[in-house]
């Protein structure tokens, strides 16, 4: 009774109707995914054969692994998973509920039209998590993507291959009550976050252009290696390959996941990764803390500087990059994602707290550091955070095995970037065997 009490006690706090957070049995369920299936006045009708089957599956209380409405499959491997739907308990109910209760009172603030329009069309909402079933069929309809389930953060070559089968990897779990920002994709994230962004042709575009971006990147890296038998060569081939899709995720990063769009004189949130944390929607606009950078991606050094900017996943953004138009981004082709990520790894990079030569900054934050405050924390040891270090590595790994007068940075960025002192180099010469100098890895961000 004590535990019942507290539940209800947290709906009242943030305004949720207690007896709406009762999930639907499955009978209800499948009679609304029925009507659903039979829609003929959408983007993407489905084959009624193929919603024969789907619909018989729902009925028979299989687990939801991912969509069978279009023509591909995606295999997951060791990260498949499944919707148990009548497993969740209540509390995770409500904890879903109490989310987007506390999502829209900052989207509705801060969220692009575009993203609104889009959480009307899926009725993101409700007091109860969605049937995967359900919402897959309304999302085939209205776009032509599919959900995949999976356990947990997947690494980045499958979760662009999913995105270039029009497939987006969604968890299962919901976080814990009253957590707002997680770290880990959850459904609150994949679902409240971003499966309304689906419906903004632009991005849905970004999000596919990822996948063949990755598909060229990997092809390039068949073709090599069936040049080659020494395995260490063909690991070497292979560290490029995944080198190359790192950088291509970070435009990812700073525009599906952390994006900002310019809307009649305003910033605007679109990124998923800032609207399914209410904390972070309010932080990326309003707070006086992170760096705002306007860019145009149709301008290739603009595209250039979110291929070579680092982030750290675990906290609040420290950069955020605002987008003059959304129409801009039709830009990101999967070409140019891959010339982008190619230019990168020939560069040296930046931190989330750089400011750099050439940036049309609409804030300076409270956070913002010159270019070369990385370098002079490491060789104090006065480390700031896990992307400043590992940035500060990177670059001056790079530096010494290309040195470099400064000039062809100042081209590129069309402005003097500061070089890297003289002592800092001569330091790092002297320890760069040590463990501690060695690149700090990072998980996939989504």
């Amino acid at each position: 009774m004590f535990e019942l009490d507290r539940l209800q006690q947290i709906a009242q706090r943030h305004g949720v109707a207690w007896d709406q957070v009762q999930p639907r049995s499955l009978e209800e369920r499948v009679r609304d995914l029925s009507e659903t299936l039979q829609r003929r006045d959408v983007p993407f009708p489905i084959d009624p054969s193929r919603g024969r089957l789907y619909l018989a599956a729902a009925k028979a209380g299989r687990p939801f692994e991912q969509g069978t409405l279009g023509e591909d499959l995606v295999d997951l491997g060791e990260y498949h998973n499944q919707q148990h739907y009548d497993r969740y308990t209540v509390e995770e109910h409500l904890s879903w509920a109490v989310l987007v209760a506390e999502q829209q009172k900052t989207k509705h603030q801060y969220a692009c039209r575009e993203y609104l329009d889009g959480e009307h069309t899926f009725a993101i909402g409700g007091s109860v998590i969605p049937d995967y079933y359900l919402l897959n069929a309304r999302i085939y309809q209205q776009t032509g993507w599919q959900l995949a389930t999976v356990s947990t953060i997947i690494p980045a070559e499958l979760f662009f291959t999913c995105h270039s089968k029009r497939f987006f990897p969604v968890t299962t779990f919901m976080r814990p009550l009253e957590q707002d920002y997680l770290q880990e994709p959850d459904i609150g994230h994949d679902v409240a976050g971003h499966v309304s962004t689906f419906t903004i042709p632009v991005v849905a575009h970004v999000m596919q252009h990822h996948g063949v971006a990755r598909n060229l990147i990997y092809a390039e890296r068949n073709e090599r290696w069936e040049l080659e038998t020494d395995p260490k060569i063909r690991a070497a081939i292979q560290k490029r390959a995944d080198e190359l899709l790192l950088y291509a995720e970070r435009i990812y990063w700073f525009t599906v996941e952390f994006g900002l769009v310019m809307q009649h004189g305003q910033c605007r949130a679109f990124g998923a990764g800032i609207l399914s944390s209410p904390g972070e929607t309010t932080f990326s606009i309003d707070s006086p803390i992170p760096n705002r950078i306007l860019i145009d991606p149709s301008q290739d050094k603009e595209l250039l500087r979110l291929a070579t900017t680092d982030y750290l996943i675990s906290e609040f953004q420290k950069s955020y990059f605002v987008t003059e138009r959304f129409d801009l981004l039709e830009s990101l082709t999967p070409e140019r994602i891959v010339a982008a990520a190619k230019a990168a790894a020939k560069l040296p990079h930046f931190s989330w707290r750089d400011l750099v030569p050439g940036d049309r900054v609409l804030q300076v934050g409270q956070t913002a550091v010159s270019t070369n405050e990385k370098y002079l924390r490491l060789l104090a040891d006065a480390r700031c955070d896990d992307c400043l270090t590992r940035t500060a590595i990177r670059n001056l790994q790079w530096l010494i095995k290309h040195p470099s007068d400064g000039s062809e940075l100042d081209r590129v960025w069309n402005g003097p970037v500061a070089a890297v002192p003289k002592q800092v180099l001569e330091w790092f010469q002297n320890h760069a065997n040590d463990p501690a100098m060695s690149i700090p890895l990072r998980p996939l961000s989504d």
